[in-house]
């Protein structure tokens, strides 16, 4: 699952990323965002830089970017808990090419998933707007490489090579919770749910699999055939929240910033619930 549909998803937006950054389009980014995100967030112009990347790139790139930024002085602890809130997404190629045509068979689909996330990671930013405005800040200025193809290269590589390692780790719980019965069992009262709301109750076990680890659950979510407006609100909502493994990746860049787990798990919360209700009313469309 790996090789065939997240490298493939991941890998090029890394490493362009890394090629951005390290040639000085930050501090250029930054300069246009300025008004926006200062209107939006109060928060500092790089901030509309972290968000677009994230955009772009998707898990944990927007993460590995407030670390890079703080231990270059350019942020501080408290802008960036403000940009976490709003800079956490999944990218558009895992989103539209993985999920929505791979997984579903639908470009439409992807499309509408796409668009949910990306609504709901800026609106929620608006729930952890900075109530003073953030201080003038040198723009982050990347150090210099002899070689900006290979640095880059390298280091996304290292970054595929983590989030594969942290899919195949949560996969492989995922798989002693589904053979211990225990994954089941913590399911059953919500399929039990589910079920009385007229839904296949199959679809707990992909949500509750999705909150560990976001493809394994979206993989799941694929095969037990749902309607696509039943099915988009349970999609938009897991890759919103990202699961437990993208949580892990994501603080382990992050975590330097100050930023801690309760912080970042209730944002991820807030965007998640936001993101299914602009799924729903979306779901009226299909």
């Amino acid at each position: 699952m790996f090789v065939q549909s997240v490298l493939p998803a991941l890998l090029p937006y890394f490493f362009f990323t890394k090629l951005l950054t390290s040639l000085g389009a930050a501090r250029a980014l930054a300069d246009l965002f300025r008004r926006p995100v200062a209107l939006l967030y109060n928060a500092p112009p790089i901030g509309g830089y972290v968000c677009l990347m994230s955009l772009l790139s998707g898990y944990p790139v927007g993460a590995r970017l407030l670390g890079d930024l703080y231990k270059a002085g350019a942020i501080d602890g408290a802008d960036a808990r403000c940009i976490s809130s709003f800079a956490s997404t999944s990218g558009p190629l895992f989103v539209v090419g993985t999920v929505g045509t791979a997984m579903f068979g639908d470009p439409t689909f992807g499309y509408a998933l796409l668009c949910c996330h990306v609504s709901g990671a800026l609106l929620n930013g608006l729930l952890y707007r900075r109530k003073r405005a953030a201080g003038v800040r040198t723009a982050f200025v990347p150090p210099c490489s002899d070689n900006v193809l290979a640095a880059g290269m390298t280091d996304a590589i290292l970054s595929v090579a983590l989030v594969g390692g942290y899919i195949a780790v949560f996969g492989l719980a995922i798989d002693l919770l589904v053979s211990t019965g225990i994954l089941g069992a913590v399911a059953s009262p919500l399929g039990a749910l589910m079920a009385k709301c007229g839904l296949d109750p199959r679809a707990a076990d992909a949500l509750c699999a999705g909150l560990i680890e976001l493809t394994r659950g979206c993989k799941m979510m694929s095969e037990i055939g749902l309607q696509t407006k039943t099915a988009l609100p349970l999609v938009a909502g897991m890759l919103s929240f990202g699961g437990v493994a993208i949580a892990v990746q994501s603080l382990s860049f992050c975590s330097v910033c100050g930023i801690r787990i309760g912080y970042f798990m209730l944002t991820k919360l807030s965007q998640a619930a936001i993101t299914v209700a602009l799924a729903v009313l979306a779901s009226f469309a299909f």
